[in-house]
């Protein structure tokens, strides 16, 4: 995966976002690196001149963050962490693809998707994110565990 360089004065959100990363696959290096997450607006925007820069935001600091990003910054991470966003947040930084997005569907002749298509390999694209996790994959969906599980045995049911 790639390599990211944590700057976060607080020694518990540092701990537990490298936790985070590094099971994601991500190597957590000192300085540099492909990517950088900080606590700091001000530092977020002098590493964004050389890297995608995101930064932690807590709901007071919002408007900071938002302003960073108007400055050139590529995003924010809530805090307190929620699940799954960090890493989404940093794959997308990294213009990597996501955990929740479908990959590509083949289009017909005159450029259409069928949608019971799109939303197979938008389901299927979630679910490895999840890496099979069914319940994860239908929290992220929106949808009951019932409803995915119906869906995928469509899914294998169908030539």
């Amino acid at each position: 995966m790639a390599s990211i360089a944590l700057h976060i004065r607080d020694g518990a959100n540092r701990i537990t976002l490298e936790m985070m990363l590094r099971a994601a696959g991500h190597v957590i290096v000192p300085a540099g690196g492909d990517a950088v997450v900080t606590d700091d607006p001000v530092r977020a925007l002098r590493e964004a001149r050389e890297r995608p820069a995101l930064v932690l935001a807590t709901a007071g600091g919002i408007a900071a963050a938002v302003e960073a990003m108007r400055q050139g910054v590529y995003g924010y991470i809530f805090l307190p962490f929620q699940l799954g966003e960090a890493v989404l947040m940093v794959a997308r930084a990294l213009g990597g693809a996501t955990s929740g997005v479908a990959q590509p569907v083949p289009t017909a002749e005159n450029g259409s998707v069928p949608l019971e298509d799109a939303e197979r390999a938008h389901i299927e694209g979630v679910l490895r994110g999840c890496k099979g996790n069914r319940a994860e994959a239908a929290r992220r969906l929106g949808i009951g565990r019932n409803t995915l599980w119906r869906k995928l045995r469509r899914y294998r049911d169908l030539p």
